[in-house]
């Protein structure tokens, strides 16, 4: 006899609350020092993040720009461990 369904997604979820929000941030800090130690590009662009966002707050512009440079500069971190995530899932399953 099978279980009956849950009616809400909370109810498939582990944890709540603030156990939820620890695990959720353990888990995000194994996949940046998984990616710090296999990834040389996601390497290279962290040194230059951690060269280039002082610059751009450092630079005499106004709050917009400097937020537009500060944010393409972590949009290009999150852009490659996304593209690790797809590379990691094509070598698994792909031929």
């Amino acid at each position: 006899m099978t279980k009956p369904q849950p009616k809400d997604a909370s109810a498939l979820k582990g944890k709540t609350g603030l156990r939820r929000l620890i695990n959720a941030t353990r888990y995000s800090a194994q996949g940046f020092k998984a990616a710090w130690k296999t990834e040389d590009a996601f390497r290279q662009e962290s040194v230059l993040a951690v060269i280039l966002i002082p610059v751009a707050v450092l630079l005499p512009v106004s709050l917009v720009y400097k937020l537009l440079l500060i944010g393409s500069i972590i949009l290009v971190l999150i852009v490659e461990v996304l593209n690790s995530a797809i590379e990691a899932v094509v070598d698994r399953f792909g031929g």
